[in-house]
């Protein structure tokens, strides 16, 4: 795990301390959705950024926030080029309904394998306080011209999924100030960033490749399935850590006896390798 701060200067007295966290998640490219971005990743192993977001309760009744746009940059390009685009649809979301688990996505692309080193989030107008069921517009500086700017640390590797954690400190990060009858209220966030591996893979091939095996991986109540290609080889990725059953069926079961693989171990950020030979009758 890599933790990584990113602390912006504010003056103002505090209120009352709150978190929201932003999780962005690195899912694999076959989970979900992708946005358009500077550089086609499609010849290169990619994965997927998703961006969760969640809250503890606060002093107000409201603090909704306005996210325009959600951007990351790949280090081995120059500060014009390499960003990829995680949403550019703003949406509004009042961070103190994500309580007890609840949480939001607000971003998801595909990406290219690779070290990210710079996120931006930007915050749209719009963005307010309701503090005794009155509206107060929560102002911004830069948010939503050049971006909240966060530095990071994800080196993403093919076939596995990461979470990119952006801890915010809604206490230290709403500053207050102006006269206590009509108080101004700005952001001026301080963000701690947390790197985590949270998936992993199982690979390998059945033999012989003829048998055109169909998989299935299966723990507790979860069950994924794949096929093998024409050399005999398969692939499961997106796998949460822990222990699986494999059951192997041949497309021809007059030829050739089904099988099943126990207590196949994954782990998160690695690939587990099998290789497996089904019976012939």
């Amino acid at each position: 795990m890599v933790i990584v701060k990113a602390q912006l200067k504010s003056e103002g007295f505090f209120v009352k301390k709150s978190l929201f966290v932003l999780s962005l998640v690195v899912l694999l490219a076959w989970y979900g959705c992708t946005s358009s971005n500077s550089t086609d990743p499609q010849s290169n192993p990619t994965g997927i950024m998703q961006v969760l977001m969640t809250d503890y309760p606060a002093a107000y009744d409201q603090v909704n926030i306005v996210v325009d746009s959600v951007r990351v940059h790949v280090n081995n390009a120059d500060t014009s080029s390499g960003w990829y685009t995680l949403n550019n649809t703003p949406t509004t979301y009042n961070v103190l309904n994500l309580v007890n688990g609840v949480n939001a996505m607000i971003g998801s692309a595909k990406l290219p394998v690779g070290h990210y080193t710079q996120l931006r989030l930007y915050i749209g107008s719009g963005s307010n306080v309701i503090v005794n069921g009155q509206s107060k517009s929560l102002s911004v500086p830069s948010g939503s011209q050049s971006g909240l700017k966060l530095s990071v640390d994800a080196t993403i590797h093919s076939d596995a999924v990461y979470a990119l954690t952006l801890d915010f400190d809604t206490g230290r990060s709403i500053v207050v100030s102006g006269p206590p009858a009509n108080p101004n209220y700005s952001l001026k966030p301080v963000i701690r960033v947390v790197t985590t591996a949270t998936t992993g893979t199982i690979a390998g091939t059945v033999s012989p490749a003829a048998s055109q095996s169909s998989l299935w991986a299966y723990r507790t109540s979860d069950t994924l399935s794949t096929g093998t290609d024409v050399a005999g080889a398969f692939k499961f990725i997106g796998l949460l850590a822990g222990t699986y059953s494999l059951f192997v069926t041949p497309k021809d079961l007059s030829a050739y006896r089904d099988t099943t693989i126990a207590n196949v171990s994954v782990n998160a950020g690695s690939t587990t390798s099998l290789t497996i030979a089904v019976r012939q009758r």
